[in-house]
């Protein structure tokens, strides 16, 4: 009888070992600041892992859930969620030309846009543009051009002289030069009516 209820004692403790080193793996996790791992448990508990995912009820879900609330647990919200990434930056390819320079801005490596492309003057810089000739080069938008818009002689930028050598090997007296626009500041691409 003595045996018998030694054996029954030593299934019970062994019965309730995986419960114990379950949850000893949980508080020992949240202490560490994250849940214990379904893996983890399942190695504990000497169940598998399919069984654990068998057994779990579904999560519930929280849209009050913050960041702050998951930091630590091992996964960062970049990780979780990837963010939009935003669309390209509209290129637009067409004939640039000069001009002497805003004013305000003389003698200053610059750039106008036709309206459609989000060129306007109000004597402050409107955004820039990546314009790219024989070279790419950053340019402030500080003007805007009609510069034959939706005609066959349209041009996409009108060019500051100060501009010109930073994008182009053509001498100035060239007067044109294939180029393209890559509208790469959101205002600007926002702005385009392509």
């Amino acid at each position: 009888m003595i045996e018998r209820a030694a054996a029954l004692c030593a299934a019970l403790i062994i019965g309730l070992l995986p419960v114990t080193w379950v949850s000893a793996a949980a508080a020992l996790s949240q202490e560490q600041g994250g849940a214990a791992t379904l893996f983890e448990m399942a190695l504990l508990s000497g169940s598998s892992l399919e069984q654990q995912l068998t057994d779990m009820p579904p999560l519930p879900r929280s849209s009050a859930t913050s960041d702050a609330s998951l930091a630590g647990r091992g996964t960062r919200a970049s990780e979780r969620e990837r963010p939009n990434t935003p669309p390209p930056a509209p290129v637009i390819s067409g004939i640039g030309s000069n001009y002497p320079g805003t004013a305000g801005f003389d003698g200053q490596a610059t750039v106008a846009l036709p309206g459609a492309m989000g060129g306007r003057y109000t004597g402050a810089v409107q955004g820039h543009v990546t314009i790219c000739a024989d070279r790419c080069v950053r340019l402030p938008v500080v003007d805007w051009c009609q510069c034959h818009w939706g005609t066959a002689e349209q041009r996409v930028v009108d060019i500051s002289h100060a501009a010109w050598p930073l994008i182009s090997d053509q001498p100035l007296s060239a007067g044109l030069v294939e180029v393209r626009v890559i509208l790469d500041d959101p205002n600007l691409a926002a702005a385009w009516s392509g």
